[in-house]
This record gives structure tokens, C-alpha cells and sequence, in this order.
């Protein structure tokens, strides 16, 4: 039996991680992100782009190809999207969200958007490096692919296809260092304004700063990125323990949003709210934590039906 690789799963664990972190201290603070970073919010730069990275890290187009379309589009909806139904209707039940399942969960459905994007241009075009590229055109020219952040997301799909094949060469360790010496320069740069939250990019409304901000806001999260896997790959071994909370990521991006709006609730009845540095974060570990561990437990009981499996967690 082939050996699972653990690093892309320590990967997931840390940047669902952070991004749990993230949304903890919006409802804690009942304000807006996290003070890491002393207050830069950094690894907004990051999170959501190492996850996307690892989600196109093994993306094998002659293996897609060789999918049915109806196969592959239920396969990737039952993973990604019935989870995100179901916890947004519990969600309903605590407090009523302002947006829609597909925008609120944002993510999943720009990943699924994204997958299916891909293997309709897989089918089409049976050049690999043509398809990459035109795809990755149709979504920064097709003015509707601004929904959900999709032309912001397929690109690190890509480029996680790339950074696959290059960590496996001799060009890995350099790749590293360009990495680690880019990323890090760009971060003396980086404003919250710069997310794609404050910056999206609208190409009815493009113009060069939006383009500047595009290009800048893709390198700095691939090359922090490529830097955190590297090193994730390399001391696998060592972090091993992390790998098994990484095939939760999914159900903890969705659960943690009910356990968050139960938390706020509760703040919100006693009056308690804190944006300080380092106070907030320290809360926003915890909760994370405590996150983790509940999903985790709720995992496990949900995988021992086909139902609850299913609707949960989209196996």
C-alpha cells in the first residue's frame, strides 16, 4: 500500500489554524482580524492561499480527463459543498447570517468553482501548460469570475501543480531561498488593504494599481506559502502528530463558525469585547483550540454513519 504523505495534511492543519484564529477574534473583538504580526494581520497574506496551494497540490489533469463529468462534479459538490449546506443551516438556527451559503462559505465554493474550471479546460485542451494558461486568462478576463474571489483562488491552484513539481526536483532548495527571501521582503510592505477582502480584483474596473496590488498580493502569498511547505515537508517527521487534525480542516472551516456565533452570543450577554494586542490573540489561540478538539470529536462520531458522514463532513 502507497505510504500517505503527511506534510500536505500539516499544511491544512496549520493554515485552517490560522484562519479559525482569524475569524475567533472577529467574534471576540467584535471588530475585524487578528493583532499577529503586531497588528500587520500578515498572515492574511498567507492562510488562505497555503490552503489553496495544497488543494492543487496534487491535481492530476490525465487522470481528470479521464473522469466523467457527472462523476467528477458530484464528487467534488459532495465534498465541499453539502458540508457547507449543512452548517450553514445550523448557523441559521443560532443567528441568522447576512449572506447566502455560497457566499458565506466563500471559499469552498470558490474551490469548487475553481476544480470545475479547471477540468472543463482539462477536457478541451489536452496540453497541460495551454491549460493552465487558459484557464488562469478566462478567470482574470470573464467579469463574473470576481464572485466568491474565484480569479483570486484558481491561480494557486496552479500554483500548487508547479511547487509540487519543483519541491521534488534539484531546484527545490533553491526555490526555498528565493522563497524565503522574497517572501520575506514583500512582508515589510504588506497592508490590510492589500487583502483581498479591501483590494478585489474587478476587471470592469481594472486599472495599474489594481493590477500592482493583484500581482503583489499572488506573489507574496506563494512565496510565504512555498516557504511554510518546504519546511513542513522536510520535518514531517517530526510533526507527524499534526498530520491527523489536517483531515479536519474542512469540517473545522464550517463547524467553527457555530461555535463562533455561540461564543458571541454569549460576549455579547455579558458586554465583554477586547481588541488588545496580544490579549486578543492569546483568546483567539485558545478558542482555536478548543475549536479543533470540539470538531475533531464531532468528526469522529459523525464518521461512524454514512449519513452524518455525508452531511458533515462530505465523505
Amino acid at each position: 500500500m502507497k505510504q500517505r504523505f503527511l506534510y500536505p495534511d500539516i499544511c491544512k492543519f496549520l493554515a485552517i489554524f490560522l484562519v479559525t484564529c482569524s475569524h475567533c477574534a472577529q467574534y471576540i473583538s467584535g471588530e475585524t482580524w487578528t493583532n499577529f504580526f503586531f497588528g500587520t494581520h500578515l498572515d492574511i497574506a498567507f492562510n488562505m492561499s497555503l490552503f489553496m496551494l495544497i488543494s492543487g497540490w496534487f491535481i492530476n489533469l490525465d487522470k481528470m480527463r479521464e473522469q466523467k463529468p457527472l462523476d467528477f462534479i458530484w464528487a467534488k459538490f459532495k465534498r465541499l459543498m453539502i458540508p457547507a449546506f449543512v452548517w450553514w443551516g445550523i448557523l441559521f438556527l443560532v443567528t441568522k447570517p447576512q449572506s447566502s451559503p455560497l457566499s458565506f462559505y466563500w471559499y469552498l465554493t470558490a474551490l469548487f468553482v475553481c476544480m470545475c474550471i479547471i477540468y472543463a479546460f482539462a477536457k478541451l485542451i489536452k496540453n497541460n501548460t495551454a491549460c493552465m494558461l487558459l484557464s488562469t486568462l478566462f478567470v482574470l478576463v470573464c467579469p463574473k469570475t470576481d464572485y466568491v474571489h474565484i480569479n483570486f483562488m484558481l491561480p494557486y491552484l496552479w500554483g500548487g501543480v508547479i511547487i509540487n513539481k519543483l519541491c521534488s526536483s534539484k531546484y527545490a532548495k533553491l526555490l526555498f531561498w528565493v522563497s524565503l527571501a522574497l517572501g520575506v521582503s514583500l512582508s515589510f510592505f504588506w497592508r490590510t488593504d492589500y487583502s483581498i477582502y479591501k483590494s478585489p480584483f474587478l476587471i470592469m474596473q481594472v486599472n495599474l494599481k489594481m493590477i500592482a496590488i493583484y500581482i503583489y498580493r499572488f506573489v507574496i502569498g506563494l512565496t510565504l506559502s512555498t516557504v511554510i511547505i518546504y519546511l513542513l515537508k522536510r520535518f514531517e517527521n517530526h510533526l507527524s502528530s499534526l498530520a491527523k487534525y489536517g483531515q479536519y480542516s474542512l469540517a473545522v472551516y464550517t463547524g467553527s463558525f457555530v461555535i463562533n456565533a455561540v461564543v458571541a452570543i454569549v460576549l455579547a450577554k455579558i458586554g465583554y469585547h477586547t481588541n488588545q494586542m496580544f490579549l486578543i490573540d492569546a483568546l483567539s489561540v485558545l478558542l482555536s483550540i478548543v475549536i479543533y478538539l470540539v470538531i475533531v470529536i464531532i468528526g469522529n462520531l459523525c464518521r461512524k454513519n454514512k449519513i452524518t458522514k455525508l452531511l458533515f463532513l462530505g465523505e
